[in-house]
């Protein structure tokens, strides 16, 4: 199964780069995330919680971080498990950074992600609702981004501006409906990724798009 999504955050590219080379800050703004042990030449040890009603999933692995800091892009690659649910992952992750024109320094993120799921969660590995997760979670990501760039900016002494909330594009099928809800506050980064709370205003999207006046029968 393969997601691309696109977000922009409203810094410049070297700055928002910068926070990309930081292995340990990074993990920290992707929901249920955590590093177990310190970064060591670029080998992770990750975990991430997912909470799904009552199943508790807790995925510990390996993967491999490179970075290309002339073309400001890189991957992470590994997987992991979850010894309880029987559920397993695999995958890729690969990302660039792009500078956008305009009168205010902008970076516009690119990642695209190829993954397997096995066991129990595999339910979610189904093209359409992984689509709508993965734009919601890109969400989450970029907004803790750039509060975590916000934050860089005030310890700095920097004059810090009221700064819009990032945008987010999808590559993917979500629908024109699947409206996105404004991000919370950045999460504790041992704070489980909750699905069911994502899927909800998932679904609400939908029914609201299903009773738009426009929509054709």
């Amino acid at each position: 199964m393969q997601v691309e999504q696109s977000f922009q955050v409203p810094f410049p590219r070297a700055l928002v780069w910068r926070s990309f080379r930081n292995a340990e800050g990074i993990v920290a703004c992707l929901p249920g995330a955590s590093l177990s042990a310190p970064p060591v030449d670029g080998m992770l040890k990750l975990a991430m919680t997912v909470k799904l009603g009552p199943i508790v999933a807790a995925f510990a692995g390996d993967a491999m971080m490179t970075l290309d800091d002339s073309g400001f892009q890189g991957s992470v690659a590994g997987g992991g498990s979850d010894r309880k649910s029987g559920s397993r992952v695999k995958g890729e992750a690969a990302f660039s950074l792009h500078e956008q024109a305009g009168p205010s320094p902008s970076t516009r993120v690119d990642v695209s992600v190829d993954f397997t799921i096995a066991g129990s969660l595999a339910q979610f590995s189904r093209g359409g609702i992984v689509q709508e997760l993965a734009a919601r979670m890109t969400e989450a990501f970029a907004e803790n981004l750039r509060q975590t760039l916000e934050a860089e900016s005030v310890q700095a002494g920097a004059a810090v501006i009221p700064i819009p909330e990032p945008s987010i594009t999808s590559a993917g099928s979500v629908p024109p409906s699947a409206e996105v809800s404004k991000p919370s506050p950045a999460a504790s980064p041992n704070a489980p990724l909750d699905l069911g709370r994502l899927f909800w205003p998932m679904l609400v999207a939908r029914v609201k798009g299903f009773f738009r006046p426009d929509k054709k029968v």
